[in-house]
């Protein structure tokens, strides 16, 4: 069946306001925490040695997985179902960025 309404150019962020609007416990959760002070704890952690031949994907930022990790223990999913919603839900794909 085809989609007769598609997304509009700003339609994105109507919603990310509206789900702020409802107190959405995610938006809360961001203004209360600066997510950068973990950042050199986190580096500190997972150090690698270096990768001389540049191969393979780069990391992931881990600021984000943290935050990730948190959301996930959050709500009690697995990572299959974690992956799933940051696919559908608008308000955890915000919080992750």
């Amino acid at each position: 069946m085809k989609n007769i309404n598609p997304l509009g150019l700003f339609d994105e962020h109507f919603l990310l306001e509206r789900l702020t609007k409802l107190k959405d416990p995610l938006v809360k959760l961001e203004s209360y925490i600066n997510w950068n002070i973990f950042t050199p704890v986190l580096d500190v952690a997972f150090t690698k040695p270096s990768n001389k031949s540049r191969m393979g994907r780069p990391p992931f930022d881990r600021t984000m997985m943290f935050k990730i990790l948190i959301l996930q223990s959050l709500y009690s999913l697995s990572d299959d179902q974690m992956e799933y919603q940051i696919t559908d839900r608008l308000s955890f794909s915000a919080f992750s960025a």
